[in-house]
């Protein structure tokens, strides 16, 4: 076997630079501020547009860095667009050695789970969950999500910030929680806590009706119907119409919510007081005409 002898020759810039002016070429030298990455040297011909391509973010420690600004020959940054994923390409024209100097801020996540459809105020500057350190940032997060299912809903009821121990949220039926301020100095966690609810609406065409309203999935519901005045027609509770738990033949009555229901209050009519004031007035229509047939004739 013939030995392969190896050797590692380290260049540095200034011997770069010193062979790109002796063979009519030209450096680059891309460096980073505070050191948010290793710098590097490009070589190309003179003379010509050579683009540089830089990704907008890059993982770090415990977090990543966002590309937002940069400078050539050491004059004023400029800033750039931000994003969260891609490359910056920047066209640089070869006439001479040029340095090119990247600005990047240090970036954490919020990790969010248990909801899609949260906001952030401010908005992160990458356009996602990300966002720069030493802001304060707040989450926003509807009360209530109405479900594709008719008359099914989700409800906010607590959240939590790197812990397992919820924050209780009071019930509301609509409008926006807003969260307290969040400070990014490292990563964080977000866990929100959605339960299920369901719509259980009861009727009655005679009384009132008590129980319509919206429920935890599993609650159990009293339902409860209360009779009304009867004047002419009696009416009489004849039981529930529905999944109810117990006899249905009672006023008040339970059901679970375990979807969404209807239960309605049933009655029968008892016209016998109808049946008895119109015998009554029969009777006395028959009596006066009786009367007015045997009242004598007055004389002249």
């Amino acid at each position: 076997m013939i030995p392969v002898l190896l050797f590692c020759i380290t260049v540095s810039d200034n011997q770069v630079s010193a062979y790109a002016q002796n063979n009519q070429k030209s450096t680059i030298n891309v460096s980073y501020a505070n050191n948010t990455s290793t710098g590097y040297t490009i070589l190309v011909n003179n003379n010509q547009n050579y683009t540089v391509s830089q990704q907008y973010s890059w993982m770090a420690d415990n977090g990543r860095y966002s590309l937002y600004a940069y400078s050539i020959d050491n004059g004023q940054a400029v800033p750039i667009n931000r994003t969260a994923s891609g490359n910056f390409t920047l066209d640089v024209i070869t006439d001479r050695n040029h340095s090119l100097t990247f600005f990047a801020v240090p970036q954490f996540e919020i990790a969010m789970h248990g909801a899609n459809n949260v906001t952030f105020v401010p908005p992160s500057p990458t356009g996602d969950n990300w966002f720069d350190v030493g802001t304060d940032v707040q989450f926003a997060a509807p009360h209530a999500i109405q479900s594709d299912k008719q008359d099914t809903r989700q409800i906010l009821d607590g959240w939590s910030l790197d812990s397992p121990d919820i924050n209780v949220i009071s019930r509301q039926e609509s409008g926006i929680f807003m969260s307290p301020s969040i400070h990014m100095s490292s990563m964080h966690k977000i866990d929100l806590e959605y339960k299920t609810q369901y719509y259980i609406k009861v009727i009655s065409n005679f009384g009132r009706a008590l129980g319509t309203g919206w429920y935890n999935s599993g609650a159990i519901i009293d339902v409860t119907v209360i009779p009304g005045n009867n004047i002419l027609v009696n009416h009489i509770f004849s039981g529930w119409q529905g999944s109810v738990i117990g006899s249905p033949d009672q006023e008040s009555v339970e059901t679970m919510a375990d979807s969404p229901k209807i239960l309605v209050a049933n009655w029968s009519e008892d016209y016998t007081n109808v049946s008895i004031i119109s015998i009554a007035i029969i009777a006395v229509l028959v009596l006066l005409t009786i009367y007015q047939k045997r009242k004598p004739l007055s004389k002249t």
